[in-house]
């Protein structure tokens, strides 16, 4: 198991191990000259999973058309990542109840109609909102206890697309004490450097429940941690605390979301 300071130790270790060649200037000069591609702001959506898992719950981030083969590839990428880290997470779901995983378009009052909890819809949303979407998709539930996979009752996903091409999810299910404690970070694995070791950057998850409902929320660059501090008071949220990677597991099954882009 590796703590926040080992890895910042080994780390700075590494890096004080390379030697750095002179800097090419002239080359330096020239490039700066060329115009330059504007960089895209869109999340890398199909790239966040981990930190789910890290908390005895995964979440697939999938495109909308994007198959279960590939989903599960994708899962397997970010379980590998997530191993590297010390952390463990349930066997990979089957294809067939990935498949059935299908995100639906709905109201608010179909929303309702659909899931078996209070729905409290987010509030205090920050500056810049241009559009939104409400979807519901069914959730896969892992039984530690039966060591077997079934699909579950709906989750409903508020999804935000916001000024500068940025975008955010909220995601609202039934509270369940058998998932045990929301993770406290998520863990978002980037392209592996080219001797296939993960790179991993570590963005704070929030959780707060209203009632029967609990929401939850990454930070990144669609939403910030304050911005998302402000939704969770506008709704009068009660703040959950998070679980931490190498916490003891103290819940009896685990979830998985499958969250379509926004």
């Amino acid at each position: 198991m590796f703590a926040d300071a080992r890895i910042k130790s080994a780390l700075e270790t590494l890096i004080d191990d390379i030697a750095a060649p002179p800097a090419p200037l002239a080359k330096i000069q020239r490039l700066i000259s060329l115009p330059q591609p504007r960089e895209s702001r869109r999340p890398r959506y199909a790239r966040l999973a981990m930190a789910f898992a890290a908390a005895i719950v995964l979440a697939i981030v999938a495109l909308p058309a994007i198959s279960p083969a590939l989903v599960q590839t994708i899962e397997a990428r970010y379980r590998a990542a997530l191993q590297a880290l010390g952390g463990s997470a349930p066997p990979p779901a089957p294809k067939s109840l990935v498949s059935s995983l299908t995100s639906q378009r709905a109201t608010l009052e179909t929303a309702q109609s659909r899931v078996s909890f209070t729905i409290v819809p987010p509030a205090g949303l920050p500056a810049g909102i241009e559009s939104a979407k409400i979807l519901t998709t069914p959730t896969g539930v892992y039984s530690k206890a039966t060591h077997s996979w079934r699909v579950g009752s709906p989750a409903v996903t508020f999804s935000y697309h916001r000024s500068g091409g940025r975008s955010f999810i909220l995601m609202a299910d039934r509270f369940d004490p058998k998932n045990g404690p929301p993770p406290k970070y998520l863990f978002e694995a980037l392209d592996p450097t080219p001797d296939g070791r993960p790179v991993i950057v570590k963005h704070e998850n929030f959780a707060w429940r209203n009632g029967d409902q609990i929401m939850t929320a990454v930070e990144g660059e669609g939403v910030s941690a304050a911005e998302i501090e402000a939704i969770r008071g506008a709704m009068h949220g009660i703040a959950l605390p998070g679980r931490n990677l190498h916490a003891p597991s103290v819940g009896t099954q685990s979830k998985l979301y499958r969250i379509t882009r926004p």
